[in-house]
């Protein structure tokens, strides 16, 4: 085979320097939870919920459209559908997706229902009224609803199109525990077809072994199942950063594939209920509005009237905008599907984003709980201390999150090489040449930058690759007799 040939066999299979090695389709779907009361270390419920999607642009809202009013988590400038809250009467609700029953018949309209019951229900049974009347018509994407009150009422609902199963939290057949957790399969349906089976067991075990500990809080619910990174793979990314390789991705990446919190995830919500003979305004929806690894939770009331400018802007929200910035970095790579570099998050010095956003969040809930506690022992709903805090401290969030990352918060990770190019010289070799990379993608300069070569023999694939060499010069030969008659070839940026 001569040379000629061989440029139509030889290929560099280059994205940015970096290789393509996962490929996923979308499906939307969300990670949930009903807690009794009686299973946390309050004494309050809690609801959770990971919201799923692709819709990115997120906003925090306040309604007085209905019967009641609310806050409830949307989609940018949406005003039709809700997607988890709570009303004025301390009645909450969220949901997922259920994928193991029958084809929808139509659109969405599990954000209507849940729109429909923030405006009008104040128990769980109102809730399940709504159900009656809206399996009649039929559900054109079932759901699995969660749901809470203010008189102790928890339960989660598993929708089909004409009908559905009602499973009480503080039922011990249906919860031994005071726990029930739902991913985007129903108990009900068919053994067929279960969606997010690794998300269901893993926020499972994470929340039954609080409850049996009796460590189950909010701060747990936020930092360590909201934001779970393992992937269905089995690969373990613990502990940050990431020292493991995962395939052919650069060191500190991980797949988020099948992750509670994984590249979809867009939204966090848990609402915190209350006690016996507390008002029901003083039930507190926190809201992540972004993607949850790169926010903080933040405190709303109805009672307040309004939500914050920095969670719901003109067109999108200021907050959302920031958390999607900071996500660029972390999961900057289009072509690493549903992955992550765990060095933004830790960076192994003592920086990172979580060390500046973990410590922001625990001051966040600490002092809305000292604000709580007042409320709570004098007995009143002060909507104008709400509103002053839920902007006060959201404006701090921003302020922080606007501002990073400075020189020193984080390992941040090179630009690509975006202009590799090949060329072959018969009797040297194949030559591979790109231009130097003295940045990381905050436009920092970089230093003690090196490149390693790979080479794959058939098409690339996580664990077929072979290290060739690591060099700090931009150019690289592969002499003529180690050329197969097809290879493919990688550059990876090294720091």
């Amino acid at each position: 085979m001569d040379w000629n040939q061989r440029k139509a066999v030889i290929a560099a299979v280059l994205l940015g320097g970096m290789l393509l090695v996962w490929i996923a389709g979308e499906v939307f779907a969300c990670t949930t939870a009903v807690i009794s009361g009686s299973a946390t270390a309050s004494g309050r419920p809690l609801l959770w919920k990971n919201r799923d999607r692709s819709i990115e642009d997120q906003e925090v809202v306040y309604f007085n459209d209905g019967l009641y009013p609310y806050v409830t988590i949307t989609n940018a400038g949406d005003s039709i559908e809700a997607w988890g809250g709570a009303n004025s009467t301390g009645f909450a609700i969220e949901d997922a997706n259920n994928w193991n029953t029958t084809d929808p018949a139509g659109p969405d309209d599990d954000g209507t229902i849940i729109k429909l019951a923030l405006q009008t229900c104040v128990t769980v049974d109102d809730f399940q009224d709504i159900l009656d009347s809206t399996s009649i018509a039929g559900h054109t994407e079932p759901a699995i609803f969660g749901v809470i009150d203010a008189f102790g009422g928890a339960a989660m609902f598993e929708t089909f199109v004409d009908s559905y199963v009602r499973y009480d939290a503080d039922d011990p057949e249906d919860a031994p525990l005071g726990v029930l957790v739902r991913s985007n399969w129903s108990y009900a349906g068919s053994t067929q077809g279960r969606l997010g089976v690794f998300r269901h067991n893993r926020s499972k075990d994470f929340i039954e072994a609080a409850v049996e500990g009796d460590s189950l809080d909010l701060m747990y619910m936020l930092q360590t199942v909201m934001r779970d990174l393992h992937p269905e793979t089995g690969f373990n990314p613990y502990p940050l950063p990431t020292q493991t390789q995962f395939g052919s991705l650069p060191l500190g990446w991980t797949s988020t594939y099948g992750a509670i919190c994984r590249r979809l995830s867009v939204s966090g919500l848990v609402v915190e209920g209350i006690l016996p003979g507390e008002d029901p305004l003083l039930t507190t929806c926190w809201i992540i509005p972004m993607a949850e690894q790169y926010g903080v939770a933040l405190p709303f009331w109805v009672a307040a009237g309004l939500t914050p400018e920095k969670v719901n802007g003109d067109s999108t929200a200021p907050l959302s905008d920031e958390g999607l910035r900071i996500k660029a970095f972390a999961q900057h790579a289009d072509w690493f599907h549903d992955s992550l570099d765990t060095y933004i998050l830790y960076d192994g010095l003592g920086g990172g984003l979580h060390t500046t956003t973990f410590p922001l969040e625990e001051y966040v809930v600490a002092r809305t709980n000292d604000s709580l506690d007042l409320w709570r022992s004098q007995g009143i709903v002060p909507a104008a201390s709400m509103s002053s805090l839920s902007s006060e401290l959201a404006d701090s969030v921003y302020a922080v999150l606007s501002q990073w990352p400075r020189p020193g918060d984080s390992m941040l990770p090179p630009k690509p090489i975006g202009d590799l190019t090949i060329a072959i010289e018969e009797g040297v070799g194949l030559i591979l040449n790109w231009s130097a990379v003295t940045e990381n993608t905050h436009d920092l300069p970089l230093q003690g930058v090196e490149y390693s070569i790979w080479r794959y023999s058939e098409y690339p694939a996580a664990g077929s690759e072979i290290f060739l060499d690591r060099i700090t010069e931009t150019v690289f030969t592969i002499p003529e007799n180690e050329i197969s008659d097809s290879a493919f070839f990688e550059v990876r940026v090294e720091i």
